[in-house]
């Protein structure tokens, strides 16, 4: 039971009790009023990464907050944090669940609920302020809240798993109706339905949800939703509806995490009165069922809707649903009910057409001049049972008809049969989505309009965190066309292309974009909840040869500790530690001489194919040859997955595990060095570009060879390659990395701005908007969406604006930034857990302005990068010079905006030339 509030007593208890508090504050504080002086503010309040969230399911959440002043050199010396039952309770600064009391911490992210034990369905009240350096308060921040999620089978109050009676009816709908005789105040509605949901209340769909619920293992959990649907419920008549699709049929790809059960949900809904009293109604045999308009539903094939099978009304009171039948109770899945925590599906644009074309007699094409994720909305006016076709495809044939080779086996076509009610009919699809650019309507009455379709972009509705913009045009759009295909490809898990029949987890292309995902999008509880489904050491359904593998399922241990680096988020990297242990352990074991063998794995996945099927970049349809250096790569891998296992020990306490993995990794780069290194000390391998770009970027190579490492793979890029990059997934990921370190930035930026084949620039010269799956336009393996090349957007971050976390949730920031000399200015900011970083210089003449912005309670390195150790920096005057070189001066700096100018004597920024 809720706990009632509002009383009279209760009332005047609470407001005792609140100026307790208040001058419990003003004896540690002063003047409360003082909190008002400090112009420190506490804005952005988190639980486990969300914003007053639904159905937190963990024990003890994280809580998290950022500070907003216009001072610099602000710091956080003490917090202090109310959680309470009611809003009531804290308005009157009283936490009756927990007073953390003021702890001096500068800790804003990450700190764990301290309270008593939470109570499941619950709503919590949260407030914080904070202390600066001075010891000078801020006022409290404004109340948040999170509410729990069910925890154990009894929360779920009797609900039984229902469906229609004839296990093989297509898109079912099923409702129920019932009264409410009382105001509500308060009503939640947990939907699990198989394999998709769509939640109706009162005549309208519930949220702004769409193909819920997420994809998981259903074997081992079934993931639920939790609704806020005290808006929709009305004293009186009431009718629930939930509407079924499967999306997961037959064909669906053995690799993915498919549900091959029948349509079916469970659903709980608990209301609470205005008087206190609460009511729960479930899923249960008093429910009925009929079929719907949508006949087929087919995640790679599309769905099919037929508007003359529609029920006006059927999830409205009062419907007459004398000819439905009665649903029938049906098993539970083998996986557990648990809170689905990640971020939602959610159309988050919608697209006008470009250009429309009839490319035949009654079809048209129609381009919306960006490659999506997401599904069509079409509006038409037509007889009864004119039947509409729209197929979609990413690229066009010469003729401008639809080239769907990309599309492998998904038909990826939608049909809409037209009721003929003598006015506009619109329709887009619930349980499917396609990847595409352009799309083909036939049958559609009359002469094609613009106006008469619509792109809907769907993806996880993750918050953009990173910007970034060049002097370069071609460096911008390769970057916004890296954001582009890693938004199409999260979905419910990660995916490895929106586009053909495959759409499964992909965990090689993970480990290789994570870190540019990670900067671009607050992909905290998207990533999390794609540890639960594949921990590390994991592999995918129908795949397990490849669970040790460290190019596969070894990229779960790397993500673990991003995901601490990024959002000090310690659950998580708790959660996966034994996992990641057992992992690089087994391997360790199992691995003779430390040296990966060249036979298990993929290496460098998909770099340029140079034979003569490439047709100078343009490929055919048995063109490509994707695997590479699956040795050497794979050992260098598992180095990194060492080092990340030593940092994660290090972190949880566990001390003798923190040396035997950084002592393994030791092992691991003499083993790499010994076997890979040649006799002259300057070369790995087979001398192709990643061989010398991973031992590089990952700090394998001894101290005393770099130089000579690097000067050999300059000249293998310049000589043997033609200043074109010749890498696969990883050697791209961390190419600008490998140059950067040697000093060749500019042959990096050379390289990213070729427009022949192989590189992005050739890509973006044949009009992409997404990233390819190969160099290649057209191989015997290609989608033009794939996000696997994006990782190198991390470098436009790390290396060209040269942010970087020095301390986990970028409590500590370096700010590096490497100035080719092919570009003028860049500019890139990131909205990290503690606030905006950003960075971004300009080049005038002689002249060199860095201007660095560093949130509160955060400190900084800064860098400034000299072209002659006679250069003079002008700095702002309360910064701490802590360094110079002939190659840079360093500052400390604290929080707020800094603007350093070098006036240089010899103005040219790269060391060498491209």
């Amino acid at each position: 039971m809720l706990r009632r509030s509002g009383s009279a007593p209760a009332q005047g208890v609470l407001a005792l009790l609140g100026a307790a508090v208040l001058l419990a504050t003003a004896l540690v504080t002063g003047n409360p009023a003082a909190a008002v002086d400090s112009g420190l503010h506490v804005r952005g309040a988190t639980v486990d990464g969300r914003v007053d969230p639904l159905g937190v399911d963990a024990a003890r959440p994280l809580l998290g907050w950022k500070l907003d002043t216009e001072s610099r050199n602000v710091v956080q010396s003490a917090y202090r944090i109310l959680v309470s039952t009611s809003a009531e309770q804290l308005a009157h600064n009283h936490g009756n669940v927990w007073d953390s009391g003021r702890r001096h911490s500068d800790e804003s992210v990450g700190v764990p609920y301290g309270g008593r034990r939470l109570a499941p369905r619950t709503r919590y009240y949260w407030t914080v302020r904070v202390w600066d350096g001075q010891a000078r308060a801020s006022a409290w921040s404004a109340p948040s809240s999170w509410e729990t999620a069910l925890r154990a089978p009894e929360d779920w109050a009797g609900a039984r798993w229902i469906g229609p009676s004839d296990p093989k009816a297509g898109a079912p709908l099923l409702r129920k109706e019932f009264s409410l005789d009382k105001k509500v105040t308060g009503a939640r509605a947990y939907v699990a339905g198989l394999g998709f949901h769509e939640l109706r209340l009162n005549g309208a769909k519930v949220g702004d949800r769409v193909l819920a619920p997420a994809n998981t293992p259903y074997d081992r959990r079934v993931l639920y939703d939790t609704y806020d649907v005290t808006k929709e419920l009305r004293e009186g008549g009431n009718t629930v509806g939930l509407w079924l699709g499967h999306g997961y049929g037959e064909n669906f790809s053995r690799y993915g995490f498919r549900w091959n059960g029948q349509r079916q949900a469970v659903m709980l809904l608990d209301v609470t009165f205005t008087d206190g009293t609460r009511r729960r109604l479930t899923t249960d045999p008093s429910w009925t069922w009929s079929i719907g308009p949508i006949t087929a539903d087919d995640l790679y094939d599309g769905e099919s809707y037929d508007a003359r099978k529609e029920q006006d009304g059927w999830d409205e009171p009062g419907f007459d649903d004398r000819s439905w039948d009665s649903v029938s109770m049906v098993d539970a899945p083998r996986g557990s009910p648990r809170s689905d925590t990640m971020p939602p599906l959610r159309v988050t644009d919608t697209l006008r057409p470009r250009k429309v074309t009839e490319i035949r007699p009654g079809t048209y094409v129609y381009d919306f001049g960006q490659n999506i994720a997401g599904w069509a909305r079409l509006s038409a006016k037509g007889e009864t049972g004119t039947r509409i076709t729209m197929r979609t495809a990413e690229e066009l044939n010469a003729d401008g008809t639809l080239d769907t080779a990309t599309n492998r086996d998904a038909a990826a076509t939608d049909t809409f049969t037209l009721a003929g009610t003598g006015r506009r009919e619109t329709y887009e699809p619930r349980f499917t989505y396609h990847g595409f650019r352009y799309l083909e309507v036939a049958g559609s009455p009359g002469t094609a309009d613009l106006g008469d379709v619509r792109a809907r972009v769907v993806h996880a509705d993750v918050a953009s965190t990173g910007a970034f913009t060049s002097s370069s045009e071609d460096l911008n759009r390769v970057w916004k066309n890296n954001r582009w295909s890693i938004l199409n490809n999260s979905m419910s898990t990660p995916t490895d292309t929106p586009v053909r029949d495959e759409r499964t987890p992909p965990a090689m292309d993970v480990q290789a974009y994570r870190d540019a995902a990670t900067r671009e999008f607050g992909m905290e509880g998207f990533y999390a909840k794609y540890l639960q489904d594949l921990p590390p050491g994991t592999a995918l359904p129908s795949d397990d040869v490849k669970a040790q593998y460290p190019d596969m399922a070894g990229g779960q241990v790397t993500l673990a500790w991003t995901l601490y680096e990024q959002y000090r988020d310690r659950d998580v990297l708790e959660t996966a530690y034994p996992d990641m242990k057992r992992f690089v352990d087994r391997n360790a074991t199992e691995v003779p001489g430390l040296i990966w063998p060249a036979d298990k794995g993929f290496g460098d996945w998909c770099p340029p194919d140079h034979g003569p099927q490439a047709n100078d970049g343009m490929g055919s349809p048995t063109a490509g040859d994707c695997t590479s250096e699956v040795s050497l790569v794979n050992t260098a891998l598992s180095y990194q997955q060492a080092r990340a296992a030593a940092k994660a020990a290090g972190v949880l306490g566990h001390r003798r595990d923190a040396r035997h993995f950084e002592s393994l990794a030791g092992r691991i780069k003499n083993a790499f060095n010994a076997h890979f290194l040649n006799e002259a000390g300057d070369t790995y391998g087979s001398g192709r570009q990643v061989t010398s770009i991973l031992p590089l970027a990952f700090g394998l190579v001894p101290a005393d060879k770099v130089a000579d490492v690097g000067d050999q793979l300059a000249r293998t890029i310049v000589e043997h390659d033609a200043r074109h990059l010749d890498t696969g997934i990883f050697g791209t990921r961390y190419l600008v990395d490998a140059l950067a370190r040697i000093g060749r930035i500019d042959l990096a930026m050379t390289m990213l701005h070729q427009r022949t084949y192989p590189g992005f620039g050739f890509q973006l010269a044949k009009g992409a908007t997404t990233t390819w799956e190969q160099w290649l336009y057209r191989s015997s393996m290609e989608t033009h969406d794939h996000a696997m090349f994006a990782g190198i957007n991390t470098s436009l971050y790390t290396v060209l604006s040269g942010i970087r976390p020095t301390e986990p949730g970028y409590r500590t920031v370096a700010v590096e930034p490497r100035i080719p000399g092919s570009l003028d200015q860049v500019s890139a900011s990131q909205e990290t857990v503690r606030g905006r970083v950003a960075a971004g210089w300009k080049k005038t003449g002689d002249t060199l302005r860095l201007t660095v912005t560093i949130p509160a309670n955060s400190r900084a390195v800064v860098r400034v990068p000299l072209t002659h150790k006679d250069d003079r920096v002008q700095a702002p005057t309360d910064v701490r010079k802590i360094r110079a070189t002939g190659e840079a001066v360093s500052y400390r700096v604290g929080s707020g905006t800094w603007t350093f100018t070098v006036h240089a004597r010899c103005p040219r920024w790269s060391g060498s030339p491209p």
